[in-house]
This record gives structure tokens, sequence and C-alpha cells, in this order.
């Protein structure tokens, strides 16, 4: 079987920088977009200047879209968050247009998107089918995933994945919590009670490979565990995995001094997300339970 050429968006970020040596190991070719071509698979894209410089000679298998501005590196702004909602808004369509006006266009598009898509302000569970919500974060993900047409016009699958939080320890979420409970000074955020759901990094990378290779991952896919967990339970496991006190929690409002809206829609924010398409696809997680997670990351 000939190896897959497989282009990648947002390469060099959390997901990315697990998903290529992944693939390459599996033996597809990777090609990586970027602002600043240094390797000899980088391929130049620009915003600005709405341009990807893509070779119509080369046949591409699969596009893997992840770009897109970091939500939580700074405080929201008005223009931070214009930034936020453009990157992927303006990048998902520059990407969907020019890989359907391909002479032989890709066979499927893998557009990352999140569980911030549903209502937070619901009691949830939320699986594929529940509607989107009204907060900033839930617009975002609409439109983002929205900026994907072109591509089904052209009769590529797309597959959309809603993405919980991340686990690894090479950044996001719980590479940040890890310093302070290693000190013993971790604790929950605000009442603790808040749902999140998270899936480990090496089940999404596995997940995103299958999604390449079967034609029945099309549509929306909620990648996630089925254990949505409070940041409270959360907090403890960490904390005992690690054999330290978790005795310090933080006020909600001291979270919401410092981060403003971003606190109410990530840190805080409720959301209890299910896959119902996983197992109707026949697709098992080797890291199912936190448990699992936590002692295969944490070494």
């Amino acid at each position: 079987m000939k190896p897959k050429t497989i282009l990648i968006s947002g390469a060099t970020g959390l997901i990315g920088s697990h998903l290529v040596p992944y693939l390459e190991k599996k033996g597809c070719s990777v090609l990586r977009l970027t602002r600043n071509p240094i390797k000899g698979n980088d391929i130049k894209w620009d915003l600005k200047s709405s341009l990807i410089d893509l070779d119509s000679t080369k046949q591409i298998d699969a596009v893997i879209h992840l770009a897109g501005e970091n939500i939580t590196s700074r405080r929201w702004s008005k223009s931070q968050k214009e930034k936020i909602l453009k990157s992927r808004e303006l990048g998902t369509s520059l990407l969907s247009e020019s890989i359907a006006k391909l002479p032989a266009p890709p066979k499927v598009l893998i557009s990352a998107s999140g569980i911030n898509y549903y209502d937070q302000d619901s009691d949830g569970p939320h699986t594929e089918n529940s509607p989107s919500g009204n907060r900033f974060l839930s617009t975002v993900c609409k439109r983002w995933e929205e900026s994907t047409s072109p591509a089904l016009e052209a009769n590529i699958r797309v597959c959309i994945m809603r993405i919980g939080v991340v686990l690894t320890t090479s950044g996001g979420a719980l590479s940040k919590m890890l310093p302070s409970i290693k000190l013993g000074l971790g604790g929950r955020l605000g009442s603790g009670l808040q749902r999140m759901s998270w899936i480990a990094i090496d089940d999404l990378v596995d997940m995103i490979h299958e999604a390449i290779n079967d034609d029945r991952w099309e549509g929306p896919v909620n990648a996630v565990a089925d254990e949505p967990i409070n940041n409270k339970e959360f907090t403890n496991l960490l904390a005992k995995r690690l054999k330290r006190p978790a005795l310090f929690p933080v006020p909600e409002f001291l979270i919401k001094l410092l981060f403003g809206q971003m606190a109410e829609e990530t840190l805080l924010a409720d959301l209890p997300v299910h896959s119902e398409r996983m197992p109707k696809l026949g697709y098992k997680l080797t890291y199912p339970s936190l448990n699992e997670a936590l002692t295969h990351l944490i070494k």
C-alpha cells in the first residue's frame, strides 16, 4: 500500500507536535503548513495575504487542520477575541478553498474544533447531537466548523474533531497544574464542581489516524473519554498520583479577577461531554479512565 501524504497545519502546536512523529512512524509523508518554511516538506501559508503555496502536481491524500490562536495564552481583550475567532474562521476557509481547487483534491479534511461548541449554561450531558451554546467560544467553534464548507462542496470528506481537554505533560492544562501539585500547593479551582471532559494525547493522535483511514469518520466526533470528572476530583486524583496533598483551593472571585471572561469559559466552565459516535464507529480508547491516563502520562 502506497504511503499517504498528509498536509498538517499547526504541526508545532500541542497536538501537532505529537501527531507528526506518530504519523511518520506509521509510514506517512507529512507536509507542514507554516508561515516560515525551513524544511523541504514545509509549505508556506499566510493568512494576511490569503496565500497557501500548494503544488498542484503533488498528490495530497489527507489534510489535518489544527492551527489557531492560543485561547488561554493571555487575558481576553476585544482585539484578542477577534484574533482567536479570525485565526480559526479565516484559516479554515482559506485552507478549505485551497484544497478544493486542487486538480486532485484530498480524500479527507480533519478539522479541529472544541467541546466549547456546546452550551455550558445547560446541565448536559452533551453529545454530538446537542445544540451549540451562545457564549464566545461556542460562537468561535460554530463558525470554525462552518468554514469547512468549501471542502464539503468539493465532495471532500470532512471530519470535525470536537476535542476535550488534552492531557499531556508537555503542555496544556496538565503541565500547568503539575508544578504546584508537586510542591504541595495545588487545590481545586473555585467550587471544584465544574465538570471537565478530557482525552489523553495518545488516544487523540490515534483517533486522528483512524479518521484518515476510515471513511465512516465524517461530521462531528467528540474526542473525549467517556468519563467527565469535576475539577475537585481531578485535582485530588492527580495529587494522589504524585503523593502530594491538594490543600490550597483558588477562590472563584480571584480566578475571575485574574482572567476575566476567559476563566468563565475555560477554567470554570461546566462541560460534561460524551461521544455517541465513537462506540458506533467501533473505536475504543486505550486510556478510557482518568486513573489509567494519569498513570501512563506521569512517570
